[in-house]
């Protein structure tokens, strides 16, 4: 009876190890299971973070008098969409779309035709590559890569994507920019280029931050060409022949003072700019401040500059397409302000009163008034 029992609890034993064998065999078939379905997935989701979408709608009326002319109203609409990837961790790429034309310093689409449909564009593709921490390289048609102090248009349109490459260093308050761009391929001809580069400090001042920036810009065969787009000067000079007068060759210098005022973001800025090729009509300056920003409901923003641009003091296809009518040789006063509606969603009111020709015996006035709704989302 002893051996008996001594064998029926072996076999218990046995019985209950089998068992248990058998459901930890069970469990990693489910655990094997689960984590083999779990995998698409998981690929799937490593795949999505690294793409980012992005996007804008505004809707404009837009009111100009220009002295001489019938007075113009019209509704304009900018759409932008955007895709950037990350290819890797030190490299990615971006690709918007846009509507408008091609002219190079607006995206806005004029709502006339008779409903017709609306052209697409492409407004920007372009890689970053990081080359270390401190240096970054970009190629493509890329958003403009160099600072403007209090975002003023004096030199750049705020729609203007630049074509080319560009090096950019950042460390320690230290940004330097050089780059390359090109502006015209020809094939019987030199190429029309622009290069440069641009150094900005940044000093800390407690609470407060400085921002001072020096720019080198030299747009290479230029002189003697048909302007470029529409074959319109827009206040450049001409010579005898229809073609530009003067190349350009510009110095850029600009200050931007940081700091808060009854606890919103407020800034102060000057930029001055001369073009070395001309002799006379070559300087170019503009003033003013920022104060607030729009970012959620209730939010607002307010800003002014005065601007002051002689006939060659830049080059005109590239500066504020609304200052003036696009044209150099003016001078005014800029004003705008913005609201928070909603989240991602603001009302926008910009009033441009100018004068064109100022160079000449007789000057013209040009104002434009622009009321926006904007809505957002990335």
């Amino acid at each position: 009876m002893a051996n008996y029992k001594m064998l029926t609890e072996r076999l218990a034993t046995l019985e209950a190890k089998q068992q248990a064998t058998q459901v930890t065999v069970n469990e990693t078939k489910e655990t094997t299971s689960q984590l083999a379905e779990q995998k698409p997935d998981i690929k799937k989701a490593d795949w999505t973070s690294r793409i980012a979408l992005s996007g804008d709608l505004r809707d404009r009326m837009e009111y100009i008098d220009e002295r001489g002319k019938a007075t113009r109203t019209r509704n304009r609409v900018r759409a932008r969409f955007g895709i950037k990837a990350e290819v890797n961790d030190v490299l990615d790429v971006g690709i918007q779309l846009a509507t408008g034309s091609d002219d190079p310093t607006s995206t806005n689409q004029t709502l006339d035709g008779a409903f017709s449909s609306k052209g697409i564009n492409l407004d920007l593709a372009y890689f970053k590559w990081q080359l270390t921490d401190d240096w970054s390289l970009t190629g493509g048609k890329m958003k403009n890569p160099l600072h403007k102090a209090g975002k003023t248009p004096l030199l750049w349109d705020g729609d203007l994507n630049p074509e080319g490459a560009s090096v950019q260093y950042k460390n320690n308050g230290w940004q330097a920019t050089a780059f390359a761009f090109s502006i015209d391929e020809r094939k019987a001809d030199k190429d029309a280029l622009l290069t440069g580069a641009q150094v900005l400090k940044n000093f800390a001042m407690g609470n407060n931050n400085m921002n001072a920036s020096v720019g080198y810009y030299n747009y290479m065969e230029l002189q003697g060409s048909t302007p470029f787009i529409d074959g319109k000067p827009r206040g450049n000079t001409l010579d005898a022949n229809g073609k530009l007068a003067n190349d350009f060759d510009l110095f850029e210098g600009s200050i931007e003072f940081n700091t808060k005022l009854a606890n919103l973001p407020f800034n102060v800025f000057a930029t001055y700019v001369e073009n070395m090729e001309a002799d006379s009509q070559n300087q170019a300056y503009a003033l003013g401040f920022n104060m607030g920003k729009v970012k959620n409901k209730g939010s607002w923003s307010l800003g002014y500059s005065y601007m002051d641009v002689e006939a060659d003091a830049v080059y005109a296809l590239f500066n504020d397409s609304d200052f003036a009518g696009g044209e150099t040789d003016s001078k005014g006063h800029i004003l705008k302000a913005g609201y928070g509606l909603n989240k991602n969603m603001s009302f926008g009111l910009a009033y441009i009163a100018s004068e064109q020709d100022q160079s000449k015996a007789q000057q013209t006035d040009y104002d434009r008034l622009q009321l926006d709704l904007k809505f957002k989302f990335k």
